[in-house]
């Protein structure tokens, strides 16, 4: 599309007209370039809709797609754990013992993946404590062992101990993720904590209480043990639980000796023979010196 303008001006009759002229070309020219703009402007606009409106309505069918999955995820979550509890009066034993397998499975498999990941971990973290630039620290410490336990056993042991210790020591392979470094590492680990104060003070604990059980275990056995010794009816055969036996007929004997010693008293006092009847004597009957009864007078 163009626009010529093309006048003459005739400096007598007509230079107002080709004035109006010149504006009026210069306006339509104004006004088709701005309907050419105006065109571009919803070119692009209609051009990003394009694309824009079809990405808008994918991302909600995504949406809803992943939607639905994680609602029949849940769905079959609940299910077995619904299985699992056995409460369920129309699940079959079968499938509630299923559910337990599984889920006893599946608890073992996630326990093997957190013992090897913490394992890794925490080697990681060993493996940086200490030393000076990255020498001298436990990593060093710990490789220096691993050979070492390596050379003690001699032959192809040895030899790949000092293949993977060259590998460990240039970077070529983990340290970290190596079960047998891991194991150096945690022995390591499981020594400096024994050598501990407060693992020692933990220790002379324990063995004490261990002692005390012991001895509480012993005194139960003796105590349970039937002694041959019948003490009187309601006392305890055990000394220092009750009343002492011992004490109790030692007493019945010396209450016995005051009976005695009272009856002869009195036979002496009231000068009777048994032929006399001294059985029946008063017991307010006068008592005779020692002297008298010496010399066998009444």
């Amino acid at each position: 599309m163009s626009n010529v303008i093309q006048f003459s001006i005739n400096g007598d009759t007509n230079a107002e007209k080709v004035t109006d002229r010149v504006k009026q070309s210069v306006s339509t020219l104004e006004k088709n370039m701005q309907g050419i703009e105006s065109k571009f402007k919803s070119f692009g606009k209609d051009l990003f809709l394009s694309f824009a409106a079809p990405m808008v309505i994918l991302n909600q069918a995504i949406n809803m797609i992943s939607g639905a999955i994680e609602k029949s995820r849940a769905d079959v979550r609940d299910a077995l754990a619904d299985a699992e509890k056995g409460e369920n009066k129309y699940m079959r034993a079968g499938t509630t013992a299923s559910a337990r397998e599984v889920a006893k499975r599946r608890q073992d498999a996630l326990d093997r993946k957190n013992a090897e990941l913490a394992a890794e971990a925490l080697a990681e973290e060993q493996l940086k404590e200490g030393g000076v630039l990255g020498f001298g620290g436990e990593a060093d410490a710990a490789l220096a062992q691993y050979e070492a336990e390596g050379a003690a056993m001699g032959g192809l042991e040895a030899f790949k101990r000092d293949v993977k210790g060259a590998l460990f020591y240039f970077g070529l392979s983990s340290m970290s993720k190596d079960k047998e470094m891991q194991d150096v590492l945690e022995r390591r680990a499981q020594a400096r904590m024994a050598d501990s104060p407060e693992a020692k003070a933990e220790t002379a604990a324990e063995k004490q209480k261990q002692a005390a059980e012991m001895q509480i275990a012993k005194q139960k056995e003796l105590d349970a043990k039937p002694t041959s010794f019948k003490g009187p009816e309601g006392f305890s055969n055990v000394v220092g639980v009750g009343a002492n036996p011992v004490i109790e007929a030692m007493s019945a004997q010396l209450e016995e000796q005051r009976k005695q010693t009272a009856l002869l008293e009195r036979m002496a006092n009231a000068g009777f023979s048994p032929a006399d009847g001294w059985m029946t004597a008063p017991a307010s009957t006068a008592a005779p010196s020692r002297a008298a009864m010496l010399r066998g007078k009444r």
